[in-house]
C-alpha cells in the first residue's frame, strides 16, 4: 500500500523533479508518495549510505550503491499509469515504488578502452 510507504536516507538531498519541469529542489524529511513522483536524487551521505524503504515505519529493504551517485524515486500515480500501455493492472501504482540507483544526472564519458562499473546491494529486512 503506497500510502504506508516512506523512503529514508534522502533527507537534505538535492533532487531534480521531473514532474515539475525539471525544477531543482531539496528533500525535507522522508520521501512519501501522494501523487505522481519522478525524481532524481543525489543523496548527501554518498553511495555507501543506505536508502531504506519502510512500510508503516518498519524497514522493508535498503539499497547501498557503489559508484552510482543518484537514486531515482518513481511512481506514476493515477493518470500516468492509465497512459502507459504495458502498465498493468492500471491501479498497480497503489502497490509499487521504484527506487533505482544509477548514474543519471551526468553523462559518463568513456574514452576507447575505458570501462564504467556501478553496483547496488539490496538487503531485505527481517521483520
Amino acid at each position: 500500500d503506497i500510502t504506508k510507504i516512506s523512503v529514508q536516507g534522502l533527507d537534505g538531498a538535492a533532487y531534480t523533479d521531473k514532474v515539475d519541469n525539471g525544477a531543482s529542489k531539496s528533500q525535507s524529511g522522508d520521501v512519501t508518495i501522494t501523487q505522481e513522483t519522478d525524481r532524481i536524487y543525489t543523496p548527501t551521505g554518498g553511495p555507501r549510505a543506505p536508502v531504506t524503504v519502510l512500510e508503516s515505519g518498519k524497514p522493508l529493504f535498503s539499497v547501498v550503491r557503489d559508484n552510482l551517485d543518484n537514486v531515482v524515486v518513481w511512481n506514476p500515480w493515477v493518470d500516468k499509469a492509465q497512459g502507459i500501455a504495458d502498465f498493468a493492472p492500471k491501479d498497480g501504482y497503489k502497490n509499487m515504488l521504484c527506487v533505482e540507483p544509477g548514474a543519471v544526472k551526468e553523462w559518463q564519458k568513456l574514452e576507447p578502452g575505458d570501462a564504467f562499473e556501478g553496483a547496488q546491494v539490496i538487503t531485505a529486512s527481517s521483520n
